[in-house]
């Protein structure tokens, strides 16, 4: 859910920055970040509580609906708080044209991070598949917490878009 609102962030973003209204663009980024949450919480609820009634409906067997069950939770728990700031925030730093600093954030993340993380966890640390996706949360922890400095310190707003 929480990706679907980074179209938002692009155009409003833009738009604001654009016109140069520089405090516009972070009142507005704030607020799109704030309801980015609010609907990730609200969608990653409704598809946790929906899982464990949807899952007996495959043929699966009872080690792979546990494992099932708690990659979604690992994944709903993360894409619900971590998600909104690691992509709709990412997505408005581009819009106010900080391209460079998020396009670096997200090859390290990605990457660097996800593929040493995944072999730490899933292959030397024996976690298999959830492994993997705690790997792929740790991603969006780095990523967001890069994303939220970046916010942070204002220098997103120092580039100019047109």
């Amino acid at each position: 859910m929480s990706m679907a609102t980074g179209t938002v962030f692009i155009t409003v973003i833009g738009q604001c920055m654009g016109a140069g209204d520089r405090e516009a663009a972070d009142w507005y980024m704030r607020k799109l970040t704030r309801l980015a949450l609010l609907l990730a919480i609200l969608w990653n609820a409704m598809v946790m509580a929906l899982t464990p009634i949807l899952l007996p409906l495959y043929d699966l067997t009872d080690e792979t609906k546990r494992l099932i069950l708690i990659i979604v939770a690992i994944h709903n728990l993360f894409s619900a708080l971590v998600q909104p700031f690691s992509g709709p925030l990412s997505s408005g730093l581009r819009a106010a044209g900080d391209v460079r600093f998020t396009m670096w954030a997200s090859i390290f993340a990605t990457v660097v991070c996800r593929t040493f993380l995944s072999f730490l966890l899933a292959k030397w640390l024996g976690l298999g598949v959830i492994g993997i996706a705690l790997a792929m949360v740790l991603d969006w922890c780095i990523k967001a917490a890069l994303d939220i400095w970046r916010f942070r310190s204002g220098r997103w707003a120092e580039n100019k878009v047109i």
